[in-house]
Parts: structure tokens; sequence; C-alpha cells
């Protein structure tokens, strides 16, 4: 641990697999962090496939590294579906300790923003993001009440809330066990049908799973707790205000779209015209600007 340890009270915790864009990815969150000052109070805690533990910061004290190997591999439960990744190489021995080490958890994907209103986001109540599963039809809603009334499962029609979750250790680590407890239950009541989107849709998972264990603690995780605040979309064209925590960078064909960006579309844009106190200019310039320039930018020590 490094000197700052006993300021750092919050984890980022996600997982990285061994994929270009999900390196790519974590390079934007990792610049996020620097520019926006959660460096001074927070840590990046990537649990990664060991793969990659080489291709992600080595020497940088607020990056903590924990190579595990992924879960959804040939002959697994998980098989076919990847995202599982995400969320069950969270939960384990191998993470038990982040509880000690930090007060809150924020577990996310590499995909996101950070701005600096997180800075100074410790609440004594779970907040919730937005998968963007939210926007589907009563068809899903039905699916997804008739799942949990098959299953013992209690839903208080709180829908969508998900994806991210920042709340006290105990609690995120307890979530996202759960979580993937649900999501084995929900791919083996989809079987060999992957549903359609934007109906009851295999693709969308643990998303579902999130939803179900918050609705079915609902107590811990729902009574008192603030959903849709995590997860901004990066095609918002509004400014970075004190509610905009985190934001996700999602499937859209809106501007800012990683995926345009990464077939080039933007290339006509010059970075030195982005307004980085909009949201989507903000996502656009991050991703745009050199890690050392963003070093300097924000007087980075390491």
């Amino acid at each position: 641990m490094n000197s700052d340890d006993n300021q750092k009270s919050l984890g980022i915790l996600m997982y990285i697999d061994d994929h270009p864009n999900m390196l790519e990815d974590f390079s934007w969150i990792y610049k996020s962090w620097i520019y926006s000052g959660n460096w001074r109070n927070s840590d990046l805690v990537a649990v990664c496939n060991p793969k990659v533990l080489d291709k992600l910061p080595g020497d940088d004290p607020g990056v903590i590294k924990i190579p595990f190997e992924p879960v959804a591999v040939e002959g697994s439960i998980w098989q076919g579906y990847p995202f599982i990744n995400s969320i069950a190489c969270l939960s384990g021995p191998h993470t038990d300790d982040l509880q000690q080490r930090y007060k809150w958890l924020l577990r996310t994907d590499a995909d996101v923003f950070l701005t600096e209103h997180l800075c100074g986001l410790r609440p004594n109540t779970p907040v919730h993001g937005n998968g963007q599963y939210l926007y589907t039809t009563q068809e899903a809603w039905d699916k997804m009440l008739d799942f949990c009334q098959r299953h013992g499962f209690e839903h208080h029609r709180v829908f969508g809330c998900g994806h991210s979750l920042l709340a006290p250790s105990g609690h995120v680590l307890f979530f996202v066990r759960e979580q993937t407890r649900v999501s084995e239950l929900v791919l083996r009541d989809f079987g060999s049908n992957t549903g359609q989107w934007p109906g009851w849709f295999r693709g969308v998972t643990t998303m579902y799973a999130a939803e179900i264990v918050a609705n079915h603690h609902y107590g811990a995780f729902l009574e008192h707790g603030k959903t849709q605040i995590l997860d901004v979309p990066s095609y918002s064209v509004g400014a970075i205000d004190q509610m905009t925590f985190h934001i996700h960078g999602i499937h859209t064909d809106d501007y800012f779209s990683k995926h345009h960006y990464r077939a080039g579309k933007y290339a006509h844009i010059d970075p030195q015209t982005l307004d980085r106190s909009k949201i989507n200019q903000y996502c656009h310039w991050i991703v745009t600007t050199p890690l050392d320039e963003i070093k300097r930018l924000a007087d980075y020590p390491f």
C-alpha cells in the first residue's frame, strides 16, 4: 500500500479481459480517473485475465491488479456468454479483502468516464446506474415478473435498477455474488432460446440479474437506495453538472459513440474544439487526448 491508502475510501471495481477493445476501454477510464482527480481518493481495482497483466499500467500505485481466469470458457455453464466475466470474476477469495481495504466499492465496466463529482460521492445508501435495458417492452416486464414468481424472487416493480452499483463494499461483494447466481438461473431459463431485443433478451442476462437481486433484497438495496444515477449515456449533450458522476459509453449511433469512434467517423473533428464541460464532448476529449497530456494537466505525480 502507498502513503495515500488511508485516504482512498473507494475501490472502482471492474473486470478486464484479453481483448483489444476492453484494454482500450480501460485506457479511457484510467485517463478520466486521473483528469477528474479521482486518483486522489480512490483506486482502480482491475480484476483481470492474467494475459493482460503486463498490458495494464505497471508502475501506478492507484491501479490494483488482481489476476483471475475468465469463467466463460468452453464446457462451462457460461459458455457463449462472455459478459458474465464482468460479474462472476469479481466474487471470491481473491476479492474478499477489498471489504477491509475500501469502505465503498463501485462495481462498473471499463467503458466509462469518471467526472470530478464522483470524488465526493460516498453515499450512506446504495446508488444504482442504468444499464439501458430499462427502455424495453411490456413483454419484457411481464417476462421479468413471471420469472421472479416461478423462481421465488420478490419483485417490487422497480425496473431498470442497474447496471453499475456504488455502495458499502460488503454490499457490493454480496451483490455480485448473488448476481452471478441469478444469472445462471436466467440463462438456464432461456435455454436455447435467445429471445429478441428489445423484448426479453438473453444478451442482457447480467442486467436482468442485477434488477432481480436488487428487488429481492429490497430493504438493503432499493428501499432507501437511489436509482438511475450512474451510467449517464455518453450521447448526452448537456453540461456535466453536479449529478454527473459516471458516464457510460453505451451502444448508440448518436454522438458520442465508442463504436463510431473506433470506425473513424469522428476523425474530422478537431480535438482542440471540444468542450470538456459537455458530457458527450468530454468523452470524446478523453479518448483522443494522449495519456501524458492528461497527466500534465492533472499534475499527476506517477
